[in-house]
């Protein structure tokens, strides 16, 4: 009997690594699901709004004068003026337009798993790692606040995502920084650090303030240490805080919170705001974590946490303390929001909001998990069948969950309204480049596709400020062009499906 109890446990831990691999395999499968239909999405993508009002300012203006205008008048943004300059419709390519899309998508996927092997190479396989990335990577993508916003309108998806994707290769240089051991190399990756940081505070207000605590806390840790990478970390800290200091106090940035909303009129009204999308926002996302936290611990979360405790790594660090950093930052940066943008709820800062929060949670999970671990809580680090049957289960539905962006992407492109968009949207083009009154009227879109879709142009009876119309009537050179009709209401994903099979049916049966 105690021969055959004692050759039990290998078979145990030999099947749970068959089902392990499996799993890997399976999530690596599913990756492809996951980034397929944003990369046919792009092939649909347009420009929107700021892109022609961008590309109209850069074409007749050099940079300089650009740069001192909006610092004095709008924004201390100076690296957002930057990457306007590559607006493809500078250059009148709308093909170009389609492939930025495409490139801001690979760029965040390679920057994730960049961050990933630097932080844990030395604790996982190449193909746990691809996996993880997976992992992360649809829980950002299924419930991120606004996928068009974050992938493809060009002039808030490449100041916002581009940020994150920055932020993500920026600590990863501070994690080579920290493992180098010449001081050439220290110079190499701390000067490339700065450039890094310095574009990042350029970007965007929130970027700006996420990276200045994180390096603070960085550079604090390395002090405490006493760390030979100190030093840099402090010069790189110090250079970081004078460019956030130059883009924040920028005349431009109180000139334009002039024209602030309700919310910021009162710090009642910025609380309460700020509070209730916090809340809103939390517990859409802690659905989409805690489901995915029920794989990542046996997957990979158990194993790091055993070879980093036996390593004595992040042993020392105080849980609650990093539980409070990174919810006071969550929390002012979300009051941040709700006060400088006025009350308005823009989807591209919560995609930077998000961002931080998913990676953070992480990392806060990941450090308890090691501290369990060093503990020799076996319990801690055991895994039940039954749970892990369920984890899968449970991950695999909300993949397919029809409310989910990864959903509504899919249904986007089987439905035809993102080509249906793209046909439209280059038929009007065509329309406003040859049309020859001072007041050109263009149909309006049928379909709103809405993973892509932003933003258009107004029809005169919409009583709102018609700023769209005149930066799209300017691009094509033209007195004023607007819809003959308003847009039509936006369709949920089961509405959109409805019509699918609809139209499936007639066209049978014709």
């Amino acid at each position: 009997m105690n021969i055959i109890f004692l050759n039990r446990e290998p078979n145990i831990q030999n099947n749970l690594h068959k089902t392990y691999n499996k799993l890997y395999f399976g999530l690596l499968l599913a990756g492809v699901y996951i980034i397929a239909p944003f990369l046919l999405a792009a092939m649909h993508n347009q420009p929107a709004a700021d892109d022609y009002f961008t590309a109209v300012r850069d074409a007749g203006t050099g940079f300089i004068p650009v740069l001192q205008d909006s610092y004095l008048h709008w924004s201390g943004r100076y690296f957002a003026l930057v990457i306007a300059r590559i607006n493809p419709l500078v250059f009148h390519s709308f093909t170009a337009y389609k492939l930025y899309a495409v490139i801001l998508l690979l760029l965040f996927a390679a920057s994730l798993f960049v961050l990933l092997r630097q932080l844990l190479n030395r604790y996982l396989t190449l193909k746990q790692l691809a996996a993880l990335t997976v992992l992360i990577a649809f829980v950002y993508f299924a419930a991120m606040p606004s996928v068009s916003e974050g992938f493809y309108w060009f002039s808030g998806a490449w100041v916002y995502q581009g940020a994150n994707v920055l932020c993500m290769f920026f600590v990863t240089i501070l994690l080579k920084l920290l493992r180098t051991t010449t001081k050439l190399s220290r110079l190499f990756y701390a000067t490339i650090a700065t450039i890094m940081a310095v574009c990042i505070v350029g970007c965007n207000e929130i970027s700006l303030i996420i990276i200045c605590c994180c390096l603070t806390v960085f550079t604090i840790q390395n002090y405490l240490r006493r760390c030979v990478a100190f030093r840099y970390f402090l010069a790189i800290a110090i250079i970081t805080f004078i460019a956030a200091a130059i883009s924040a106090f920028a005349p431009g940035n109180f000139e334009r919170l002039n024209h602030q909303q309700e919310y910021s009129v009162s710090w009642i009204w910025t609380f309460s705001g700020g509070l209730s999308i916090t809340g809103v926002y939390t517990l859409q996302w802690l659905v989409q974590i805690f489901i995915a936290s029920l794989l990542y611990i046996p997957l990979w979360g158990n194993t790091i946490a055993q070879k980093m405790a036996a390593n004595n790594v992040w042993i020392n660090v105080k849980v609650k303390w990093v539980v409070v950093f990174f919810v006071a930052t969550f929390a002012f940066v979300q009051l941040f929001t709700v006060w400088a943008a006025g009350g308005s709820n823009a989807g591209r800062i919560e995609n930077v909001i998000y961002l931080f929060f998913l990676l953070g949670y992480f990392f806060i999970l990941q450090v308890i998990l090691v501290q369990r671990a060093k503990k020799n809580e076996e319990s801690a680090n055991s895994t039940s069948p039954l749970l892990l049957k369920i984890a899968v289960i449970l991950f695999f539905i909300n993949v397919l969950d029809i409310n989910n962006n990864i959903s509504a992407a899919w249904i986007d492109v089987l439905s035809g309204k993102e080509k249906k968009y793209d046909t439209e949207l280059t038929e009007r083009a065509v329309t406003a480049k040859q049309c020859l009154k001072d007041t050109c009227l263009v149909t309006p879109l049928s379909a709103l596709p809405k993973t892509i879709f932003f933003e258009d142009i107004k029809c005169t009876s919409d009583s709102v400020d018609l700023w769209v119309n005149k930066a799209y009537s300017a691009y094509f050179g033209k007195g004023y062009i607007v819809t003959s009709a308003p847009l039509p209401p936006e369709q949920s994903n089961m509405e959109t499906l409805k019509n699918l099979g609809r139209e499936i049916r007639e066209n049978m049966f014709k």
